[in-house]
């Protein structure tokens, strides 16, 4: 017996040892930067490591996990039009897609992986991080911890009473449209570029004292939509605030916990520990996929109700914005992940892929 659990501890060494190893050779073909650095050309390796080279909160898997039921198909082959005729296969390839996540009807449909990533990799998302920010709001709201959208964000949070921002509804920041200017276009040193750096590339940052210098005149609030990041990290304050915990908890107790996350997650923070909201979310492509499965089915997963259609419906249906957000296009759910899938009505209509 002592025999045979020594040969087991051996080949479990080996085992371990042999992950490792292929780990850090796939991290030399893909080589990942010590810290975030926009203009690195080793953007593989860094977008399937921002939970490691950022800083981060844990958003704690499910401690019962639920797989989706899967529906194989292989659509490589499969065309569509965009500005060419492309296979699935080529598209991948010409525009360098990292993985490709298919679901339909609650099943996984096809998967895809390119420059050996993998199902347990945490893919990091940008601007689809507040699409979380905005589901979370959304649970704050139905659990009576927010009382409503058209509350100010001073009701929730004392700690940013300079920011102008403080005197906005909650609905407001919702739809990116507080009135206060902010400029986010182009390239260059805009709003935008500088308040980002602020957050991410100094030491010991503070999201509070950044939104605390934006102090400002208030123009037509609610009445016109202007693409602005910072909107997204005042509802993280609020999300703070109305919770009275640390987001990735709050996140794996009401979101991550319920959907059966298989995976850790992580949310990128601020130099003290704030959750900086609207980037920075990493977490793998079923899990995402998941959040997608929960919003195509007004709000429910595993036969729970995460989310009520009333907030869904005033986040989805156009007839409920008003005229200065109306766009044309009816999209009952968009699944903001840079590895997810649109719906329309529940059914699959396209992709959106994260590129290296």
């Amino acid at each position: 017996m002592k025999t045979l659990t020594c040969i087991l501890l051996v080949m479990l060494s080996f085992s371990t040892h042999a992950q490792f190893i292929e780990r850090e050779d796939r991290d030399k073909r893909y080589p990942v930067p010590a810290a975030w650095d926009r203009r690195s050309p080793h953007k593989i390796g860094m977008f399937t490591h921002m939970g490691e080279i950022t800083r981060t909160c844990v958003v704690a898997k499910s401690s019962q996990p639920v797989p989706l039921q899967r529906a194989p198909r292989d659509l490589s082959d499969v065309k569509y039009k965009a500005d060419a005729n492309f296979t699935l296969k080529e598209h991948l390839e010409k525009n360098y897609v990292m993985g490709l996540t298919f679901v339909r009807d609650g099943k996984i449909v096809d998967q895809h992986f390119q420059y050996e990533r993998r199902a347990d990799d945490l893919f990091t998302s940008f601007s689809a991080s507040k699409s979380i920010i905005s589901v979370l709001i959304g649970i704050a709201l139905d659990e009576g911890l927010i009382k409503s959208l058209d509350d100010p964000v001073s009701k929730y949070t004392d700690r940013i009473n300079d920011s102008s921002y403080s005197k906005v509804k909650i609905r407001s920041l919702l739809r990116m449209s507080s009135g206060i200017p902010f400029d986010e276009s182009g390239d260059g040193f805009h709003d935008g570029y500088i308040f980002d750096y602020a957050v991410r590339m100094v030491s010991d940052s503070s999201v509070v004292e950044e939104l605390n210098k934006r102090r400002g005149d208030i123009y037509d609030e609610g009445s016109k939509f202007n693409y602005a990041s910072i909107e997204t990290a005042v509802l993280a304050e609020v999300l703070r605030g109305a919770t009275g915990q640390n987001i990735c908890k709050y996140a794996q107790e009401k979101l991550w916990g319920p959907i059966g996350a298989e995976f850790d997650a992580r949310m990128e923070t601020d130099g003290k520990g704030n959750v900086i909201g609207y980037s920075g979310f990493n977490a793998a492509q079923t899990d995402y996929a998941k959040v997608g499965v929960m919003l195509a089915n007004n709000g429910e997963i595993n036969g729970k109700r995460l989310l009520s259609m009333e907030y869904i419906n005033q986040a989805t249906k156009i007839e409920q914005q008003p005229d200065g957000f109306r766009i044309g296009v009816r999209l009952s759910v968009l699944v903001a992940a840079k590895a997810g899938a649109v719906f329309h009505d529940g059914q699959l209509r396209s992709i959106r892929c994260h590129r290296s």
